[in-house]
Order: structure tokens, then C-alpha cells, then sequence
């Protein structure tokens, strides 16, 4: 019998409980068996696809495959919220961090390298930088490794889960707006990242 490499999944582990409270015990137990089997699957087909690519988006994909059995309308949109609802806890937990006085301003002085680091050519992304002042800090992400793995795989769609995550947790920084209306996994030509320091923004 495979192992339940979902429950040690730092991201989906509390999948399952969406999948009992949508479908009930016995269909969100099979689920999530099939859902681990898909995933050993991936990991022996794709032993190249490693880091945040593996841990993201091969566990989503599992996921989605059952979904896509039981509620075929309704899967993209499932992950999605829990991509949200994941994003919105990390969101919290930034905000306490950079609530500790002079973290929110220390981040802000060193954002444009953390943003240069974050989505460099080295991690996979293709990118253009369209602002580094002291007032704003962009870049336009053309295309991003985990929308990539999710194309290699078949299943271009499931990167989406990933984008609501980052748009809910990116919120959370202290005096520090995050604004985000295009992704590349949506259709759209670029993710366009866009930060500012605003000290009234609590």
C-alpha cells in the first residue's frame, strides 16, 4: 500500500478535510487514496521536477484528478478556495512579523533585491523589473516554473491554486500594499507584482 505522502504535505494536508466535509468519510477516504497513488505516479514519471514545483503543484494535481471524478464542475474552484483560505493563514502570520517595529521598513529597504532574488532567472522565471523607488517596487512575471511544471504535466490550470494562495498571503505584510491583476496561469501575458509603502496601511 503507498504511503500517505499527503498528510505530510506541509501545503494539502488539511485537504482531506475539505474532501469529508464536501463528500463525506467514504468517498473523501478513497479520494484521497487515489489522490496519493496519482501522486507516486507523478513523482516516477517527473523524478526531474524538484523544490517548490514538487511540493506545489504535483500534490494539486493528485488532488485535482479525483475532483475532477466526483465534482468535475466544481474542482478547479475547490482547490482554489483552499489555495485562498491556506493563503489567508501564512497572511497572519506575516502580518505579525512585520508588526514587530522597524521589520515592516527593514523589509521594504531590502524589497527590491528580495524581489530580484524571488523571481530570478536561476529559480526558473522570466521576468521584466518595471519599478525600483523608493515609492514602488514592480516586476512582470512572464512566466514562472510552477505554471511550466504545470503545463509538463497536462493540467496548465491547477498553477491557479498557487496564484490564489500568493494573492492572499502577499496581502498580509504590515504598511506594505500588494496589488496583483494579471497571471500568466489565468491566460493573462505577465503576473504583474506590484508593491508600495504606505505607513498608514495596517
Amino acid at each position: 500500500m503507498s504511503k500517505d505522502k499527503l498528510k505530510k504535505s506541509i501545503v494539502y494536508k488539511n485537504f482531506k478535510k475539505v474532501l469529508i466535509q464536501k463528500l463525506g468519510n467514504e468517498k473523501a477516504n478513497r479520494m484521497w487514496g487515489e489522490a496519493n497513488v496519482n501522486l507516486n505516479q507523478f513523482e516516477k514519471q517527473y523524478p526531474d521536477i524538484k523544490g517548490d514545483e514538487k511540493m506545489m503543484i504535483l500534490p494539486a494535481a493528485s488532488l485535482y484528478i479525483e475532483l475532477k471524478k466526483e465534482v468535475p464542475d466544481e474542482a478547479l474552484n475547490i482547490l482554489k478556495d483552499y489555495g485562498k483560505e491556506m493563503g489567508e493563514k501564512i497572511a497572519k502570520l506575516i502580518h505579525s512579523i512585520t508588526s514587530i517595529p522597524g521589520v515592516s521598513k527593514m523589509l521594504w529597504n531590502n524589497m527590491p533585491k528580495l524581489m530580484r532574488k524571488s523571481s530570478s532567472e536561476k529559480k526558473g522565471y522570466t521576468r521584466k523589473i518595471v519599478g525600483e523607488t523608493k515609492e514602488l517596487v514592480g516586476v512582470d512575471i512572464l512566466s514562472c516554473p510552477l505554471h511550466d511544471v504545470a503545463i509538463k504535466i497536462g493540467m496548465p490550470e491547477v498553477a491557479q491554486v498557487v496564484c490564489a494562495m500568493d494573492k492572499a498571503y502577499m496581502s498580509g505584510f504590515k504598511y506594505i500594499n500588494y496589488t496583483r491583476t494579471t497571471s500568466v496561469a489565468e491566460g493573462d501575458s505577465c503576473c504583474d507584482y506590484r508593491l508600495s509603502y504606505d505607513k498608514n496601511k495596517k
